[in-house]
Formats: structure tokens, C-alpha cells, sequence
């Protein structure tokens, strides 16, 4: 079946309107959802005990956007913006999570291929962690340097649009102050401005 997959995906390719387009440059913009993996298990908990952990890894659904300036055909610069949010219940309170980054750094991309762009990017900034429990309302906030490793595949749906069918990124912020081996996931559009293809 996985074979069958990848051959009728191949046919597609091949068939796509845009296939004689090489690689674009210029201004991309991209925005869409995106599911957050946290890992607590190592962070404790800043409202019980010192000897409380969250407990096990629970995921966080939120959205993303990006804005890349594309130098060349293999490389561009990112300015990324990310937000998470969720609930998990600890000892009978349900604890609300929230978190921001903003990240920027560098983006690879691979130069010669034509409908399909693989890219990998290093990205380093700024996460915000608040959870508050409720119903006693109280909440506590981190702040931390935080970075991101990964990559992903997007195609070109046209001269100006393409579907990012995937991003996965290892994240690694520094939560109340104990670091975490978070992993997230991102799915969306890319609009295209101002650039031309080669």
C-alpha cells in the first residue's frame, strides 16, 4: 500500500502544472496549525511541591507563522512565531498551559529540485510558559531562551502559493528552569511576493 502511495504521488508531480518552475526567490509567508509535544516530565511543579512533577507528556495544539526573505535559491532567513495552548490535570486541578516563541535564524533549502522544496533550518529566541491552575486562578510565567532544529517539504500549488505538507522541528526551551526535549509539528500555507524563479 505505501507503495502505492508514493508511485501515484510521484504521478502527481510529474502531472502538476508547475512542474517546468524551478526555485522561487524572494518574500515567503507562511501560516497554518500546529500541535506542540511538551515535555514536563523532567520540569517540576513551581505550585506544589518542589518533588511534584506535571507527570507524563501531553500535547498542546496552537497555530504558526513565519515570514522568510530568501536570499538565493538555497538559502533564506526566518522570522518565526509560534503560540500553544492546552489543559492537563494534575492532583484534581486542571492545570491551563500556554506558550509563545519567537524564534528567528537560517533556512536550507534544496536548490534543485522543482515542484517539491525540502528545506532544514537552526533557530534560536524566546519562549513564554504560563500555566495557570484553576478554578484558584493562580499562575505562574517563564520565560527562557529557547531553540528549534528541523525541517520540512513544501509544494508548489502555483506561481504564488504552495502547501507546507509538513514541519517537524525538535524544541527545546528552558521552562522553569529545567530544559525540555519538545517536538512539534506544523502543516499550512506558504504565500509567495515579490521574488522571481529560476
Amino acid at each position: 500500500m505505501r507503495k502505492v502511495f508514493l508511485l501515484l504521488f510521484a504521478l502527481l508531480l510529474m502531472s502538476h502544472p508547475r512542474a517546468e518552475a524551478q526555485q522561487f526567490e524572494g518574500i515567503e509567508v507562511f501560516g497554518g496549525y500546529s500541535r506542540l509535544q511538551n515535555n514536563l516530565s523532567s520540569t517540576f511543579s513551581p505550585f506544589y511541591s518542589p518533588l511534584t512533577p506535571f507527570g507524563a507528556d501531553f500535547p498542546l495544539n496552537g497555530w504558526q507563522a513565519s515570514i522568510t526573505e530568501k536570499a538565493t535559491d538555497w538559502l533564506g532567513l526566518v522570522q518565526e512565531f509560534a503560540g500553544y495552548y492546552g489543559t492537563k490535570n494534575l492532583i484534581g486541578a486542571d492545570n491551563h498551559f500556554n506558550t509563545f516563541s519567537v524564534l528567528s535564524g537560517p533556512r536550507f533549502y534544496y536548490p534543485s529540485l522543482k515542484v517539491i522544496t525540502p528545506f532544514a533550518h537552526a533557530l534560536f529566541g524566546y519562549d513564554n510558559t504560563s500555566v495557570t491552575i484553576r478554578p484558584q486562578n493562580f499562575k505562574a510565567t517563564s520565560g527562557s531562551y529557547a531553540m528549534a532544529f528541523g525541517g520540512g517539504v513544501d509544494v508548489a500549488a502555483g506561481r504564488t502559493l504552495a502547501i507546507r505538507l509538513f514541519q517537524f522541528d525538535y524544541y527545546r526551551p528552558q521552562s522553569f528552569g529545567s530544559g525540555q526535549n519538545n517536538w512539534r509539528v506544523s502543516t499550512g500555507l506558504v504565500f509567495r511576493f515579490g521574488g522571481r524563479r529560476r
